[in-house]
């Protein structure tokens, strides 16, 4: 089953649970406790109703890799991260590049499995106790990533708290399986014949908003379109003698979509971006 489908019967899963709530007053449709997996060469979820926003992704993705929490960068591509700043600053909390592509979170995953390649501690930590403090509009939905190489293939687990399916889980899963696919990678070097497992997304509050019900039935209705696989030709990233840095074909897509910001100011079609990303992934 591809991501598309997976998201579809996800649609009906959180319909089924039955449960509404309305937090900061506004209504959504959930359900809790939610589990299941993707194939990390499979996850973008696309539909006929609503066809995969590859700008959105390539512009979240250079951003990711830039490591930078400032908004300026990712409000060329969506303006919605404006309304999610930490008080008096220009900074929000949920640029995952910073929080885990560094030495303490990706240089702990990939010694933790040359350490040990059966061991139980391969954790990115993404939410931090720091994020716990009063009007904080950011509070970081994604808890942590945990990577086990068990059959000779290298397994992921991401555990998010919370999980809007369109706002946040059609660009979550995708990078999630870029970085599954990064560590992957590295680890190779170390263990040639490693094969990539799959990645499990684990959700204790999985939703989606009333601005959505009239979409959600559509793409019930009208199913998937085409299916996009998402396979990385060379490491974006990479560590070695405890450093986390971008290798030459991560400098060269940052750079590639700077330019492209600065010529289009993001009036680029989404084509412009799909072709730039095609660069440097299999679809």
């Amino acid at each position: 089953m591809n991501f598309s489908e997976t998201f579809i019967d996800l649609i009906k899963a959180i319909e089924g649970y039955n449960m509404e709530s309305q937090p900061r007053g506004m209504k959504v449709k959930e359900s809790l406790m939610t589990s299941f997996d993707i194939s990390p060469i499979e996850p973008i979820a696309n539909f006929k109703d609503r066809e995969f926003n590859f700008k959105y992704f390539a512009g979240e993705l250079a951003w990711y890799l830039h490591r930078d929490r400032d908004v300026k960068y990712i409000s060329h591509f969506s303006k919605f991260w404006q309304s999610l700043t930490n008080p008096n600053t220009n900074e929000i909390n949920s640029n995952y590049g910073s929080l885990v592509i560094n030495d303490e979170q990706l240089g702990w995953v990939v010694d933790s499995l040359i350490k040990d390649k059966n061991s139980r501690q391969a954790i990115m930590f993404f939410n931090r106790p720091e994020f716990q403090f009063e009007d904080n509009k950011d509070f970081v939905c994604t808890l942590y990533s945990n990577f086990f190489i068990r059959d000779n293939k290298l397994f992921m687990k991401v555990q998010m708290r919370s999980n809007d399916i369109f706002f946040g889980l059609t660009f979550d899963a995708p990078f999630f399986a870029f970085l599954h696919q990064s560590v992957y990678l590295i680890l190779k070097e170390h263990y040639p014949d490693l094969e990539l497992g799959m990645y499990f997304h684990h959700v204790d509050n999985i939703h989606f908003y009333e601005r959505h019900f009239d979409l959600a039935d559509k793409i019930k209705q009208n199913g998937a379109g085409e299916n996009y696989k998402m396979v990385l030709k060379q490491p974006m990233i990479s560590y070695k003698n405890g450093s986390t840095y971008l290798t030459d074909s991560g400098k060269e897509y940052t750079n590639r979509i700077d330019s492209a910001i600065k010529r289009e100011q993001s009036t680029g079609t989404q084509e412009n971006y799909k072709s730039i990303l095609q660069d440097y992934f299999e679809f």
